[in-house]
């Protein structure tokens, strides 16, 4: 049993490795979206890697063996969380992701378009990473979460008070997906603000640019 968990960990580097370089692609993303656009619509970024005993109560919980074979068939052991400001940068984000060469998507979850029972909603996107470690290569599966500001309050309030090991009320249920509803029409309406904001910015830049245009041509015409 100690020689199967100690090669059980030794894998868990693959998995370390690919949280890093997730991490550093999503730092680039963040920057190169930052320079693209004044405003930037990433508002935070954060990623984690299960820890061997979450893992293996995992595997437990789906009745898997401790086996290398079991771990590959988790996705969501290397995970990270894209928190954004509205719901149009939500789209906007998991394009981006989907056109990286670096990652490959698996599958997409649009849970924004199709809600979770419990009223939950975000994009999820499940994705391989190419990792070497002493010449050997595999493709790590990881999740990436892409929520908004007010999607991602409701998750972690959800996640404490309606936790996946202890039995809640259909009362506490029913009342958490009736909040979620509450901030769905706030995420809608902030979006629409955010919407007219865009097209405002838009006309004034047009009209910034065609002052320009026109002072350049006067002069030249001097």
């Amino acid at each position: 049993m100690q020689a199967k968990l100690k090669n059980f960990k030794k894998n868990l580097l693959y998995y370390e490795a690919a949280m890093k370089q997730l991490k550093t692609y999503l730092e680039i993303l963040n920057t190169e979206i930052s320079f693209l656009d004044i405003d930037n619509p990433i508002n935070h970024v954060s990623t984690r890697i299960k820890s061997t005993e979450s893992i293996i109560l995992k595997l437990q919980r789906k009745n898997l063996p401790l086996t290398i074979e079991s771990l590959n068939s988790l996705n969501d052991i290397v995970g990270a969380r894209i928190v954004c400001d509205f719901l149009d940068n939500v789209y906007l984000v998991s394009d981006k992701l989907k056109n990286n060469k670096n990652i490959k998507i698996i599958e997409v979850k649009d849970y924004i378009k199709n809600p979770k029972n419990s009223g939950y909603r975000g994009i999820h996107l499940i994705i391989e990473i190419p990792v070497s470690i002493d010449g050997t290569l595999k493709n790590i599966r990881s999740e990436i979460q892409i929520r908004t500001v007010c999607m991602d309050s409701w998750a972690s309030n959800e996640h404490k008070l309606n936790y996946k090991h202890v039995s809640t009320s259909k009362e506490v249920k029913d009342e958490l997906r009736a909040n979620a509803e509450q901030v769905w029409k706030v995420d809608l309406s902030m979006n629409k603000l955010y919407q007219e904001k865009k097209v405002k910015n838009k006309g004034i830049i047009e009209t910034i640019e065609n002052i320009s245009k026109y002072k350049w041509r006067v002069q030249n015409e001097i």
